[in-house]
């Protein structure tokens, strides 16, 4: 009896360990979909400030090529619209992750309770 209460504590330890990683991984990801949408809809806001006939140039690595004001448009809204539906995918992961977390640490104390 007392091996399988190690072995579940083991276990418990591994997941909420585990848990803990992922759950750092999907802040940092949120983090830089957040960064990547601002910067989207700053640089849009900047463009639309421009005349239709302005010239504009999209940077493909080091080079850059001459490209219509309305593609680049459309092009940022897609970003903003991914990094949107990205956003609220990764928030439903945080809380999904979060909950699991909590209650591997119910199940902990709990354990540790019995235990002691």
């Amino acid at each position: 009896m007392k091996y399988s209460k190690q072995k579940v504590l083991f276990e418990l330890q591994n997941r909420l360990i585990e848990d803990n990683r992922k759950l750092v991984l999907v802040k940092t990801q949120i983090s830089t979909k957040e960064r990547d949408k601002r910067l989207a809809e700053l640089t849009k806001r900047e463009l639309s400030a421009l005349d239709k006939d302005t010239r504009t140039y999209k940077s493909v690595g080091k080079a850059f090529f001459k490209t219509d004001l309305s593609l680049l448009m459309t092009e940022l809204d897609t970003r903003v619209t991914k990094a949107e539906t990205d956003l609220k995918t990764l928030d439903k992961t945080k809380q999904h992750l979060e909950r699991n977390i909590n209650e591997s640490q119910n199940a902990l104390r709990e354990i540790t309770y019995i235990r002691g």
